[in-house]
């Protein structure tokens, strides 16, 4: 039975997106191409900013530990509220025993709070480290943060998405998501910054960049 990729399947829940959220992503989107949001982000050559966070199940993990085994793979993504994340994470766990096998070790990074990256860990029985960047103080020193417009801000509440609950702070602030592929000497390999959040990096191209690092 043929397998549907990442790409295929963004495809298919773009299609099903309806208002009013198509027509504000569309203008948030518009928004952060027009100031050249992802210009600020950090590129391939680039050092990767030094970073220590604590993971799903409350271990301190640190860049240089992670370095020290081999080549990193990091994702950026919004929460496991996004259904544009969701389909992202069940697809790097598809292709997380391939980037092990790679010599890479992948890890997710979500600014969410409250314990909500330990139980999406285990109901979806994810095998690779998610790590806490509360306040997305990560995510800013890779140059992905922005604040969601108003018209965003009173949809998500009228909706009942609580991102004061979920993020533990009222800033209303979010990464761009994005994907870094690290060489084991701390500089940027790859960098994959859309700020059209609908799309993403497809493990097949994570797969090939890896590759070429070999």
């Amino acid at each position: 039975m043929k397998t549907t990729s990442l790409t295929e399947a963004l495809a298919e829940l773009r299609a099903k997106i309806g208002e009013p959220y198509n027509s504000l992503n569309d203008a948030i989107i518009r928004r952060l191409i027009e100031a050249k949001s992802a210009d600020a982000a950090l590129k391939a050559g680039d050092p990767c900013p030094e970073f220590a966070l604590i993971n799903a199940e409350g271990r301190l993990m640190r860049s240089q530990d992670l370095l020290a085994q081999g080549p990193i793979v990091v994702s950026f993504y919004r929460g496991e509220w996004c259904p544009f994340c969701s389909l992202e994470l069940e697809a790097l766990h598809a292709a997380e025993p391939a980037i092990r096998a790679a010599g890479a070790t992948l890890v997710a990074i979500s600014p969410e709070a409250g314990g909500v990256p330990l139980k999406v860990k285990r109901e979806r029985n994810f095998k690779f480290e998610i790590l806490c960047d509360l306040d997305n103080g990560v995510a800013l020193a890779f140059g992905l943060v922005f604040r969601l417009s108003q018209d965003l801000v009173e949809v998500f509440t009228r909706d009942g998405t609580n991102f004061p609950l979920i993020y533990g702070n009222d800033a209303w602030f979010l990464p761009m998501p994005a994907t870094y592929v690290i060489r084991r000497d701390g500089t940027i390999a790859h960098a994959y910054v859309n700020p059209d959040f609908r799309f993403r990096l497809d493990p097949n191209e994570i797969l090939s960049m890896l590759k070429g690092l070999a």
